[in-house]
């Protein structure tokens, strides 16, 4: 029966994306394959990867997802007895030009006798979305063990834990890396005191996605992985799985639409405002019942579009009355008034950008009017919409 399953997830990822499969004895000896190319399973190793999925598996049956710092990503799904270990991959989460390839050639040192086949190898690996990926991986769980798992179950090797090339002063390396870590500690406790941290911070965040120096694509692949660990501290925050992969590949689009690394820069940084703003309401509520904080979650991840009540009501599985009830006793906010909550929210960090008029933001936002646009924000942060964009404007 196991199998059959293993089989047929063979033969549909074969006839849509075409994603290897690799099987692995316990003490990683490659036992079958259904790659063209043997040598993707080198660069596995040479990563680190191989040894941090033998390792992880001795204590954990939960996919894994590995990766490098190049964008390559792999994922690890183990059999319940520990003898052996399914590998889907490598995959791009995005495009990447034929110049990053060539720029990653110095970068790791590949032996010239090999670099035509790297380069042709790196233009034939498929590209594959985050929220596929790990479709795919929750898809190949069931058919290795035969059980269901949420998205919320994967877990992901850690930066620490991957290999890449020195580029710079490691000391300096070594301070990126514990900025990144406070950063995501402070998204998974929901921490408004962040804004210090990233502000004292901000040439490492921005070395983290990318420098002058680098491709924008380079740039971008850094910014989405990012987003990845974003998304993987909000889940572990109490974030729903599927709120947190929303919010997280809608910013990645927005990512991949950048014309240069300081778009893009911008663009990470109200990514992480969002998600630590995300999970400081959940800590704050975290009595809510999973309706009202369904309700919630929706609310925010559509602001920019019309909200109906009966919408919410429906999605819940209530009447109108009765939502508008319950919302009200478990918030202390009726749903009108905590939508326009979300939406002044919103407008703030649309304020602090440029090239988007006031007038524009009330009319992204939904508001009758700029008039009720700039009431309604008075009335929640006690100063005019002009009057925050002067203080808070990024030059």
């Amino acid at each position: 029966m196991k199998q059959n399953r293993i089989n047929l997830m063979r033969e549909l990822l074969s006839c849509g994306t075409n994603v290897p499969i690799w099987h692995y004895d316990g003490d990683g000896h490659l036992l079958d394959t259904t790659a063209e190319h043997l040598v993707l399973d080198k660069i596995f190793s040479y990563i680190g990867a191989s040894d941090y999925m033998l390792q992880y598996g001795k204590n954990h049956t939960a996919p894994l997802i590995l990766g490098s710092d190049m964008g390559l990503q792999w994922c690890a799904v183990f059999e319940r007895t520990g003898n052996s270990v399914y590998l889907l991959g490598p995959v791009f989460h995005s495009e990447i030009s034929g110049s990053y390839i060539i720029e990653s050639i110095d970068r790791y040192h590949i032996d010239p006798t090999f670099q035509k086949q790297y380069i042709r190898l790196m233009h034939e690996i498929p590209v594959v979305p985050n929220v596929v990926f790990l479709q795919y991986a929750l898809m190949m769980h069931y058919c290795v063990t035969g059980e269901y798992l949420n998205r919320s179950d994967i877990q992901f090797q850690p930066r620490s834990g991957i290999i890449s090339p020195r580029t710079g002063n490691s000391e300096q390396e070594d301070n990126r890396y514990q900025t990144r870590q406070l950063l995501l500690h402070m998204l998974r406790e929901g921490n408004m005191n962040y804004k210090q941290t990233l502000a004292d911070s901000n040439h490492l965040f921005g070395s983290f996605i990318g420098t002058n120096r680098d491709s924008l694509i380079h740039a971008t692949i850094g910014a989405t992985g990012f987003t990845a660990l974003c998304i993987h501290e909000a889940i572990a925050a109490g974030i729903s799985s599927d709120t947190a992969y929303a919010v997280g590949d809608a910013y990645n689009e927005s990512m991949i639409q950048c014309r240069n690394i300081e778009e893009l820069t911008a663009i990470a940084q109200e990514m992480y405002e969002d998600f630590v703003f995300r999970c400081h309401k959940h800590r704050m509520n975290p009595n809510l019942s999973p309706q009202i904080q369904s309700c919630q979650e929706y609310i925010e991840l559509y602001a920019e579009k019309p909200l109906y009540l009966a919408t919410l009501a429906k999605r819940v599985g209530y009447s109108e009355y009765y939502l508008s009830r319950k919302f009200k006793k478990e918030t202390g906010m009726s749903i009108s008034n905590y939508i326009k909550y979300v939406r002044v929210e919103r407008s703030k960090l649309m304020l602090a950008g440029a090239g988007v008029t006031i007038a524009q933001i009330a009319d992204t936002l939904h508001f009758a009017s700029s008039s009720h646009f700039a009431e309604s924000f008075k009335k929640i942060t006690g100063m005019t919409p002009q009057q925050y964009r002067t203080e808070n404007q990024q030059l």
